[in-house]
């Protein structure tokens, strides 16, 4: 089950108004074998790449990705490997980092990095490991790993250690990795541009102590509370869109 996320109902993303450039949405499929990713840019400048997290969609980044557009970047959005529209049903956080990799070698190396949740951890590991040369990250709500999400699970249904670990053998067995090596909160320790960490102190969805960890990890960041915006809602919400966009402004060009 963690390796098959749940699909958001598939929605086409709407061009946009065709007399704002910056609206308007261009398609592009990209593939490396069999590994296929469909790809959608806004606007025109520094490539801007947003992730959506775990059982989410590039939809889920479309205010965000609007946003930067209009402030002069050129977003990047695409549904994960095992998400929305991708032909794949699986997927896992190498598969997202791969499909990050496919993405910026096609599409030129983005400037900046905006990550939700897992797609958060992603961001991390897009920088610290994948060594994407961005200016400035945006995490919204981020997700410390994999190990999150079994944990979450295991003490959901009261699975005994047995067989917890039987499941975490197959999960390293599938991903070709440990664990641990998949640790956001780790990683950001490696970490070094500037970063804006914004959550809700009552997320229910992904604790916001995860948020004042990977601040304290992650040297030059800055932890924003969002209260009252809960896990998914906060992606639409427009103060804190618009602080996302001026952190990053003042970081890539001062001001």
């Amino acid at each position: 089950m963690f390796a098959t996320p749940p699909r958001q109902k598939n929605r086409k993303i709407e061009p946009g108004s065709p007399s704002s450039e910056a609206m308007r949405a261009y398609r592009i499929d990209l593939n490396d074998g069999p590994f296929r990713i469909s790809a959608t840019t806004f606007g025109d400048g520094p490539p801007a790449m947003l992730l959506h997290g775990w059982g989410g969609s590039a939809n889920d980044m479309l205010p965000l990705a609007r946003a930067f557009a209009g402030a002069g970047w050129r977003s990047v959005v695409f549904d994960m490997p095992g998400h929305g529209r991708s032909p794949q049903r699986e997927s896992s956080l190498v598969e997202f980092l791969r499909a990050m990799r496919l993405v910026a070698g096609a599409l030129g190396t983005p400037e900046i990095i905006v990550g939700h949740s897992f797609g958060g951890a992603a961001a991390v590991f897009g920088i610290t490991e994948l060594l994407l040369p961005v200016r400035a990250a945006v995490l919204v709500a981020p997700a410390p790993g994999p190990s999150y999400y079994v944990d979450q699970f295991v003490r959901a249904v009261g699975l005994p250690a047995a067989r917890t670990n039987g499941m975490v053998r197959q999960l390293v067995e599938r991903v070709g990795r440990p664990m641990e090596s998949l640790d956001a909160l780790v990683a950001a320790r490696a970490a070094a541009v500037p970063a804006l960490i914004v959550h809700d102190p009552r997320d229910r969805e992904v604790s916001f102590e995860f948020a004042k960890q990977m601040q304290e990890a992650w040297r030059g960041s800055r932890l924003m509370p969002a209260p009252s915006l809960g896990h998914k809602r906060i992606l639409r919400d427009a103060t804190m869109i618009d602080a996302a966009v001026d952190f990053v402004r003042s970081v890539t060009r001062g001001g």
